[in-house]
């Protein structure tokens, strides 16, 4: 069993084993050393390589309120 075939090639943490078969005094000793993969890494680097947009920023107008007529005949009631 190579290193290749139980390490992250990205985080170069121990993957998940595939059977009781894979526990081996060198796993053992790559967990102890190396630690587990979390998983998602190549995920994590896809994400971190993907161009990042920057946003301008948007400049907002604010404008004077503008009156609006009143019709005649429209009543507004209170109480």
């Amino acid at each position: 069993m190579g290193n290749d075939a139980v390490l992250c090639q990205v985080c170069q943490g121990v993957l998940p084993a595939s059977g009781r078969e894979s526990y081996t005094a060198t796993r053992a000793r790559l967990i102890v050393t190396n630690g587990y993969c979390e998983g998602g890494c190549v995920e994590r680097v896809a994400a971190r390589q993907q161009p990042q947009v920057h946003q301008q920023p948007v400049e907002v107008v604010r404008q004077a309120p503008v009156a609006v007529p009143q019709s005649p005949g429209v009543r507004v009631l209170t109480s």
